[in-house]
Protein backbone atom coordinates (compact mmCIF):
# COMPACT_ATOMS: atom_id res chain seq x y z
CA UNK A 1 0.00 0.00 0.00
CA UNK A 2 1.80 3.20 -1.43
CA UNK A 3 2.11 5.90 1.40
CA UNK A 4 -0.98 8.41 0.27
CA UNK A 5 -3.26 5.85 0.70
CA UNK A 6 -2.14 5.00 3.79
CA UNK A 7 -2.19 8.79 4.81
CA UNK A 8 -5.81 8.97 3.13
CA UNK A 9 -7.00 5.93 5.40
CA UNK A 10 -5.58 7.29 8.41
CA UNK A 11 -7.44 11.05 7.74
CA UNK A 12 -10.01 8.99 7.24
CA UNK A 13 -9.74 7.40 10.82
CA UNK A 14 -9.60 10.76 12.33
CA UNK A 15 -12.22 12.31 11.42
CA UNK A 16 -14.59 9.11 12.04
CA UNK A 17 -12.83 9.65 15.68
CA UNK A 18 -13.67 12.76 16.13
CA UNK A 19 -16.96 12.59 14.62
CA UNK A 20 -17.55 10.01 17.68
CA UNK A 21 -16.17 11.99 20.29
CA UNK A 22 -18.24 14.68 19.72
CA UNK A 23 -21.71 12.87 19.28
CA UNK A 24 -20.84 11.14 23.12
CA UNK A 25 -20.19 14.31 24.45
CA UNK A 26 -23.55 15.84 23.15
CA UNK A 27 -25.43 12.56 24.48
CA UNK A 28 -23.79 12.55 27.97
CA UNK A 29 -24.59 16.41 28.26
CA UNK A 30 -28.07 15.85 27.54
CA UNK A 31 -28.02 18.34 24.71
CA UNK A 32 -31.03 18.01 22.25
CA UNK A 33 -30.86 19.51 18.87
CA UNK A 34 -33.11 22.40 19.75
CA UNK A 35 -30.86 23.39 22.46
CA UNK A 36 -27.75 22.83 20.28
CA UNK A 37 -29.42 25.12 17.52
CA UNK A 38 -30.20 27.58 20.24
CA UNK A 39 -26.29 28.64 20.58
CA UNK A 40 -26.26 29.95 17.13
CA UNK A 41 -29.98 32.01 17.62
CA UNK A 42 -29.21 35.88 17.93
CA UNK A 43 -28.95 37.29 21.06
CA UNK A 44 -32.07 39.17 20.99
CA UNK A 45 -34.25 36.77 19.85
CA UNK A 46 -33.35 34.66 23.03
CA UNK A 47 -34.12 37.22 25.00
CA UNK A 48 -37.33 37.92 23.63
CA UNK A 49 -38.33 34.11 24.24
CA UNK A 50 -36.97 34.36 27.48
CA UNK A 51 -39.32 37.19 28.33
CA UNK A 52 -42.29 35.47 26.53
CA UNK A 53 -41.58 32.37 28.79
CA UNK A 54 -41.57 34.94 31.81
CA UNK A 55 -45.04 36.50 30.66
CA UNK A 56 -46.51 32.79 29.64
CA UNK A 57 -45.45 32.21 33.74
CA UNK A 58 -47.16 34.78 35.26
CA UNK A 59 -50.49 34.42 33.23
CA UNK A 60 -50.71 31.22 34.08
CA UNK A 61 -50.01 32.07 38.04
CA UNK A 62 -52.66 34.75 37.75
CA UNK A 63 -55.51 32.18 36.16
CA UNK A 64 -54.46 29.61 39.40
CA UNK A 65 -54.89 32.91 42.07
CA UNK A 66 -58.24 33.63 39.76
CA UNK A 67 -59.64 29.96 40.05
CA UNK A 68 -58.62 29.51 43.76
CA UNK A 69 -61.03 32.97 44.64
CA UNK A 70 -63.71 31.87 42.16
CA UNK A 71 -63.75 28.38 44.30
CA UNK A 72 -63.47 30.38 47.75
CA UNK A 73 -66.37 32.65 46.72
CA UNK A 74 -68.68 29.76 45.40
CA UNK A 75 -67.49 27.77 48.96
CA UNK A 76 -68.26 31.11 51.30
CA UNK A 77 -71.70 31.43 49.53
CA UNK A 78 -72.89 27.75 50.06
CA UNK A 79 -71.97 28.14 53.69
CA UNK A 80 -74.16 31.39 53.84
CA UNK A 81 -76.74 29.92 52.20
CA UNK A 82 -77.01 26.80 54.75
CA UNK A 83 -76.87 29.64 57.79
CA UNK A 84 -79.53 31.43 56.23
CA UNK A 85 -81.61 28.04 55.96
CA UNK A 86 -81.01 27.51 59.74
CA UNK A 87 -82.69 31.21 60.49
CA UNK A 88 -85.27 30.72 58.07
CA UNK A 89 -86.25 27.28 59.39
CA UNK A 90 -86.06 28.30 63.04
CA UNK A 91 -88.26 31.80 61.71
CA UNK A 92 -85.73 33.51 63.55
CA UNK A 93 -86.25 37.10 61.96
CA UNK A 94 -89.97 36.60 62.87
CA UNK A 95 -89.17 35.70 66.94
CA UNK A 96 -86.37 38.58 66.74
CA UNK A 97 -88.65 41.10 65.76
CA UNK A 98 -91.47 39.68 67.93
CA UNK A 99 -89.27 40.53 70.92
CA UNK A 100 -88.16 44.03 69.46
CA UNK A 101 -91.80 44.95 68.97
CA UNK A 102 -93.13 43.85 72.38
CA UNK A 103 -90.55 44.99 74.63
CA UNK A 104 -89.27 48.26 72.95
CA UNK A 105 -91.32 49.21 70.11
CA UNK A 106 -94.42 51.04 71.15
CA UNK A 107 -97.40 48.99 70.11
CA UNK A 108 -100.06 50.39 72.07
CA UNK A 109 -101.56 48.75 75.34
CA UNK A 110 -100.84 45.33 74.41
CA UNK A 111 -97.20 45.64 75.14
CA UNK A 112 -95.94 43.50 77.51
CA UNK A 113 -92.86 45.13 80.09
CA UNK A 114 -89.86 43.65 81.81
CA UNK A 115 -91.55 43.57 85.53
CA UNK A 116 -95.31 42.61 84.50
CA UNK A 117 -96.82 38.85 84.49
CA UNK A 118 -95.40 38.38 88.14
CA UNK A 119 -91.73 38.58 87.20
CA UNK A 120 -92.00 36.17 84.36
CA UNK A 121 -89.87 38.52 82.45
CA UNK A 122 -87.45 39.14 84.58
CA UNK A 123 -84.55 37.86 82.53
CA UNK A 124 -85.13 40.78 80.32
CA UNK A 125 -83.90 43.71 81.88
CA UNK A 126 -83.70 47.25 79.75
CA UNK A 127 -80.47 48.75 80.63
CA UNK A 128 -80.46 52.08 78.39
CA UNK A 129 -82.13 53.68 75.17
CA UNK A 130 -81.60 56.36 73.17
CA UNK A 131 -82.14 57.72 69.83
CA UNK A 132 -79.44 59.98 67.61
CA UNK A 133 -80.28 60.99 64.36
CA UNK A 134 -83.58 58.93 63.67
CA UNK A 135 -81.37 55.72 64.79
CA UNK A 136 -83.14 53.90 68.04
CA UNK A 137 -80.39 51.96 70.21
CA UNK A 138 -81.70 50.09 73.19
CA UNK A 139 -79.44 48.09 75.74
CA UNK A 140 -80.61 45.75 77.60
CA UNK A 141 -80.30 42.20 79.27
CA UNK A 142 -81.60 38.72 78.31
CA UNK A 143 -81.42 35.90 80.38
CA UNK A 144 -77.86 37.29 82.30
CA UNK A 145 -76.07 38.94 78.58
CA UNK A 146 -75.81 41.73 77.24
CA UNK A 147 -77.21 42.55 73.89
CA UNK A 148 -78.28 45.77 71.93
CA UNK A 149 -81.15 46.57 69.55
CA UNK A 150 -80.48 49.30 66.95
CA UNK A 151 -83.40 50.23 64.49
CA UNK A 152 -83.57 52.84 61.90
CA UNK A 153 -87.30 53.30 60.91
CA UNK A 154 -87.52 56.81 60.98
CA UNK A 155 -85.23 57.37 58.80
CA UNK A 156 -87.37 56.04 55.68
CA UNK A 157 -90.32 57.65 54.62
CA UNK A 158 -93.80 54.98 53.50
CA UNK A 159 -93.72 54.99 49.35
CA UNK A 160 -97.19 52.38 48.16
CA UNK A 161 -98.18 51.48 51.46
CA UNK A 162 -94.63 49.93 51.82
CA UNK A 163 -91.81 50.76 54.66
CA UNK A 164 -88.74 49.43 54.31
CA UNK A 165 -86.45 49.74 57.06
CA UNK A 166 -83.19 47.74 59.31
CA UNK A 167 -83.29 45.90 62.56
CA UNK A 168 -80.39 44.89 64.09
CA UNK A 169 -78.86 42.78 67.14
CA UNK A 170 -75.27 42.91 68.57
CA UNK A 171 -73.95 41.99 71.21
CA UNK A 172 -71.57 43.26 74.12
CA UNK A 173 -68.91 43.29 72.31
CA UNK A 174 -70.59 45.53 69.22
CA UNK A 175 -70.29 42.22 66.54
CA UNK A 176 -73.74 42.23 64.60
CA UNK A 177 -75.07 38.92 65.72
CA UNK A 178 -78.35 39.87 63.31
CA UNK A 179 -79.15 42.32 60.54
CA UNK A 180 -82.95 41.84 59.42
CA UNK A 181 -84.34 43.78 56.48
CA UNK A 182 -87.71 44.53 58.06
CA UNK A 183 -90.78 45.25 55.03
CA UNK A 184 -93.71 46.30 56.06
CA UNK A 185 -97.29 46.78 54.59
CA UNK A 186 -98.99 50.02 56.03
CA UNK A 187 -103.11 49.95 55.47
CA UNK A 188 -105.05 52.45 54.39
CA UNK A 189 -105.56 53.64 57.72
CA UNK A 190 -102.24 53.97 58.32
CA UNK A 191 -102.45 52.02 61.57
CA UNK A 192 -102.61 48.23 61.14
CA UNK A 193 -98.41 46.99 59.89
CA UNK A 194 -97.87 43.56 58.54
CA UNK A 195 -94.42 42.53 58.92
CA UNK A 196 -92.18 40.52 56.91
CA UNK A 197 -88.68 40.10 56.06
CA UNK A 198 -86.60 39.04 53.95
CA UNK A 199 -83.27 36.58 54.65
CA UNK A 200 -80.73 38.27 57.32
CA UNK A 201 -77.82 40.49 55.59
CA UNK A 202 -75.71 39.41 58.52
CA UNK A 203 -76.16 36.36 61.06
CA UNK A 204 -73.87 35.01 63.17
CA UNK A 205 -74.91 31.57 65.09
CA UNK A 206 -74.66 31.16 68.43
CA UNK A 207 -76.23 30.69 71.98
CA UNK A 208 -78.19 33.36 71.63
CA UNK A 209 -80.27 32.21 69.13
CA UNK A 210 -82.13 29.87 71.93
CA UNK A 211 -82.86 32.61 74.03
CA UNK A 212 -84.06 35.24 71.94
CA UNK A 213 -86.91 32.47 70.32
CA UNK A 214 -87.60 31.18 73.90
CA UNK A 215 -87.90 35.31 75.09
CA UNK A 216 -90.14 35.57 72.24
CA UNK A 217 -92.72 32.34 72.53
CA UNK A 218 -93.31 33.25 76.19
CA UNK A 219 -94.35 36.39 75.27
CA UNK A 220 -96.63 35.05 72.37
CA UNK A 221 -98.31 32.47 75.09
CA UNK A 222 -98.31 35.09 77.70
CA UNK A 223 -100.49 37.47 74.66
CA UNK A 224 -102.56 34.49 74.08
CA UNK A 225 -103.51 33.83 77.71
CA UNK A 226 -104.33 37.40 78.08
CA UNK A 227 -106.53 37.78 75.08
CA UNK A 228 -108.53 34.37 76.27
CA UNK A 229 -108.71 35.95 79.57
CA UNK A 230 -110.03 39.05 77.86
CA UNK A 231 -112.65 37.14 75.42
CA UNK A 232 -113.61 35.22 78.53
CA UNK A 233 -114.83 38.66 80.80
CA UNK A 234 -116.28 39.74 77.65
CA UNK A 235 -118.67 37.02 77.30
CA UNK A 236 -119.53 36.79 80.91
CA UNK A 237 -120.54 40.40 80.77
CA UNK A 238 -122.56 39.93 77.70
CA UNK A 239 -124.45 37.40 79.60
CA UNK A 240 -125.24 38.53 82.05
CA UNK A 241 -126.75 41.86 80.04
CA UNK A 242 -128.73 39.29 77.69
CA UNK A 243 -129.92 37.67 81.20
CA UNK A 244 -131.11 41.08 82.29
CA UNK A 245 -132.42 41.69 79.07
CA UNK A 246 -134.63 39.06 78.49
CA UNK A 247 -135.43 38.45 82.57
CA UNK A 248 -133.59 34.99 82.53
CA UNK A 249 -132.78 34.08 86.09
CA UNK A 250 -129.72 31.45 86.75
Amino acid sequence: MSGELLFLLAFLVSVAIGIAVVRAQKKRRGITRKDWDRFYLDPEQVNADQAEQARAARESHALTLEEESRLELERLQKLITDRKKVAWETDLSYHVWSLYRSHFRSMGPHAIHANSHDGKWYELKILKSSNQNDLKKYEFELSGTRYRFEEDEDRHAISNNIKLFNLRVYDDTDRCLMDIPMKMRVDDTGKNYYISSDSPKAFIMGDWIKDFINASLKHQNIRKQEIRTQKHAERLREIEELKDKFGIAD
